[in-house]
């Protein structure tokens, strides 16, 4: 049988050489970064944020969260939103959630506000109302909830997601969605489809190679979510 890249990577890291039971919530742990490159408006996007959702929540001790948003280049070097202003005003929601998010607090703050403004449809994205009831719902504490309005709508918002776009840009991601895991691509959503996934596009096929890369980057240890379960011995008759 065929197995992907990631999981024999992740066997190798689960053998008595390479496993250890470290501890995932002190400050010697090196995390993985995760990159989802998207337009907030885009269905591709929706659909694997969606797909990354329950993999992200499990490993969200171990990895750094982090969302960029992709722009259309005008000739006058400015960026415009491919689905209009309202998408531009969604991308500017989730970015200032992330910027006033620490690595720790990106599921349960930045995440949710995602998955949050993505359930109540596409025409709501971007939208005051959304956003205010987003950050209600996911109880957001009103302190960090002030930060992020006032970086919404307070001045230099157009200078912060014009930033990011051309940050996206520079890196030459150009396809919602782009899931890159320390800087290297391992899957696509574009057009309705899943691409480029050498590795798989399942769930579990992300969790294999988010737990391989955490293996490799601290010596073999790994989160209890990537530890393989213990089976239940059966009970004798």
């Amino acid at each position: 049988m065929k197995q992907s890249a990631g999981a024999v990577l992740l066997l190798l890291c689960l053998s008595s050489a390479c496993w250890s039971s470290a501890s995932f919530k002190d400050d010697n742990i090196v995390r993985v970064e995760v990159d989802i490159f998207v337009m907030s408006k885009c269905p591709d996007a929706l659909f694997a944020e969606s797909a990354l959702a329950p993999v992200l929540q499990e490993l969200k001790d171990s990895l750094s969260i982090n969302m960029h948003f992709i722009g259309q280049k005008q000739d006058d070097g400015t960026f415009s939103c491919k689905h209009g202003p309202t998408e531009c005003a969604g991308n500017l929601q989730q970015l200032c959630v992330q910027l006033h998010s620490k690595w720790y607090q990106r599921y349960d703050w930045l995440y949710k506000f995602v998955l949050c403004e993505n359930k109540q449809g596409i025409d709501a994205i971007g939208t005051f109302t959304t956003a205010a009831s987003c950050l209600k719902e996911i109880g957001m504490p009103v302190a960090a909830g002030t930060k992020m309005m006032g970086c919404m709508y307070g001045p230099g918002h157009d200078e912060l997601l014009q930033q990011d776009m051309h940050n996206t840009a520079a890196l030459g991601v150009a396809t919602s969605a782009t899931i890159q895991v320390d800087g290297n691509t391992i899957c696509v959503r574009d057009g309705g489809e899943w691409k480029d996934c050498p590795a798989g596009y399942q769930p579990e096929n992300f969790k294999e190679i988010f737990c391989a890369t955490i293996a490799s980057k601290n010596r073999g240890r790994l989160p209890k979510a990537c530890k393989p379960a213990v089976p239940t011995p059966l009970a004798e008759v």
